[in-house]
């Protein structure tokens, strides 16, 4: 068994306002200014709410983006991978790790064995990790899921649904 792979008993909860933007923006601002930086300069370079960036630190270190060493923040390879990637690169390595945060990984394992799942279930399940702040969570936690390919709302907004590999491309032009 591979180390990663041990990972996944320790999940982190989402914050219910972290985006992917916050996570990216924080990955490119880091290459931007070199390794090591420390995160209260990293603070006042970025425009976003200031209480945001402990957040996005962590989820970024949850997700083995980023490493704190002695009060500075720095890319781990995964970071600068996706700091410099394509969109592509960047979706595929997020997958790659994305299932070490909850409710994300608990939604994604039970689209996996049903492919869809009623909007009431998944309410549920973001209601059950979120009391407070459920609107947020629940847009967020969905913003993720498409974001990188995972899982989004039909149409009718009535389910949750799996996205295929051909579901993933779909709209998009073949080179």
């Amino acid at each position: 068994m591979d180390q990663n792979d041990s990972s996944s008993s320790r999940r982190m909860l989402l914050p219910p306002d972290v985006t992917p933007d916050h996570v990216l923006g924080l990955l490119e601002l880091l290459r931007s200014l070199g390794s090591g930086i420390d995160s209260m300069y990293v603070g006042d370079a970025l425009s976003e709410d200031i209480r945001m960036l402990p957040h996005a630190i962590d989820v970024a270190e949850a997700l083995g983006l980023v490493r704190q060493k002695g009060g500075n923040l720095e890319l781990t390879e995964r970071g600068r991978r996706i700091a410099v990637g394509n969109p592509k690169t960047v979706k595929k390595l997020l997958q790659e790790v994305v299932l070490k945060l909850e409710p994300i990984a608990e939604i994604v394992e039970l689209l996996k064995e049903k492919g869809e799942i009623p909007v009431e279930e998944f309410n549920t399940i973001v209601e059950k990790h979120y009391s407070t702040n459920f609107e947020e969570a629940r847009h967020n936690i969905l913003v993720w899921g498409a974001y990188l390919g995972l899982f989004k709302l039909d149409e009718d907004d009535e389910k949750v649904i799996l996205l295929s590999p051909s579901e993933k491309r779909e709209g998009r032009p073949r080179a």
